[in-house]
């Protein structure tokens, strides 16, 4: 017999797969903030063919997604499967041909069809727990998207804090574009070989999106803090100084993704 399936589990229809191919689509609510971390440190992270920013930019940035796939309507039909949250870390760098360009190197997720669907992609997704300021539309139990709110959110992962993050809204732009949104991320997909010491897969990819979207920008002053633990890196990065904050909604679908030259500019628009 036959066992099928885009991912394991492979079975008889195919039904148990964890993960069906893209299209796939996502719809959230963001809240994140922009600082600057050790340059040096941002630099160790970065891949060979991609230069860390002189100032060692990033941005961290929580969501709180729905997604659907084309091929398996259960995950939009099952809030189970198609609702998550996750939390990552993005550092700003150049190609040799100057283009802009953003790295994940730290992301924590708590959906293990978001962990896979990321690993595929090349994220380097953990299992973490997440909890994020919902925006309310009625009453006084919450806050709303407004001036004067404020957004707060943190992640945990084996029993310890690793970000804490507020922000305080005080303006809004509908053309601000955060540069956690604006910069194009190049991910590397990399999976081990069970029977010799080179990599089965080592590459240098982008997503292929299309579709996006982007909603009013709130814009505020923010409070960002790294924590220890010995089993995350999270806290090399400092920080050494917190920007600006952002909470907004956005959506986009990924049709696919394309291999990278690391020396080109193709594919980094």
């Amino acid at each position: 017999m036959t066992l099928l399936g885009w991912t394991l589990p492979l079975s008889p229809s195919g039904r148990a797969s964890l993960l069906p191919p893209p299209p796939w689509h996502y719809s959230g609510d963001i809240i994140s903030a922009d600082f600057t971390a050790d340059p040096e440190a941002v630099a160790a992270l970065m891949p060979a063919g991609i230069e860390a920013t002189e100032d060692g930019r990033g941005s961290f940035v929580f969501a709180d997604w729905c997604s659907s796939a084309d091929l398996d309507p259960r995950i939009r039909a099952d809030p189970a499967a198609g609702q998550y949250r996750e939390a990552y870390v993005v550092l700003y760098g150049r190609r040799s041909d100057g283009s802009r360009v953003g790295r994940v190197p730290f992301i924590w997720v708590d959906s293990d069809l978001s962990l896979v669907r990321g690993l595929v992609q090349g994220f380097p997704k953990k299992l973490g727990q997440i909890a994020m300021t919902r925006p309310i539309e009625i009453g006084r139990g919450g806050w709303r998207r407004e001036i004067g709110a404020r957004f707060a959110a943190h992640v945990s992962s084996r029993g310890a804090r690793l970000c804490t993050l507020a922000v305080s809204l005080t303006g809004v732009n509908e053309r601000s574009f955060p540069p956690a949104v604006a910069t194009p991320l190049l991910h590397t997909r990399h999976w081990p070989s069970l029977d010799k010491a080179e990599p089965a897969v080592h590459e240098l990819v982008q997503a292929s999106v299309v579709d996006f979207e982007l909603g009013p920008v709130f814009t505020g002053d923010a409070e960002l803090a790294f924590a220890h633990s010995e089993f995350e890196e999270l806290d090399s990065l400092g920080p050494v100084s917190v920007g600006g904050g952002y909470v907004h909604s956005m959506a986009f679908s990924v049709t696919g993704g394309r291999v990278v030259d690391p020396g080109s500019s193709r594919g980094a628009g």
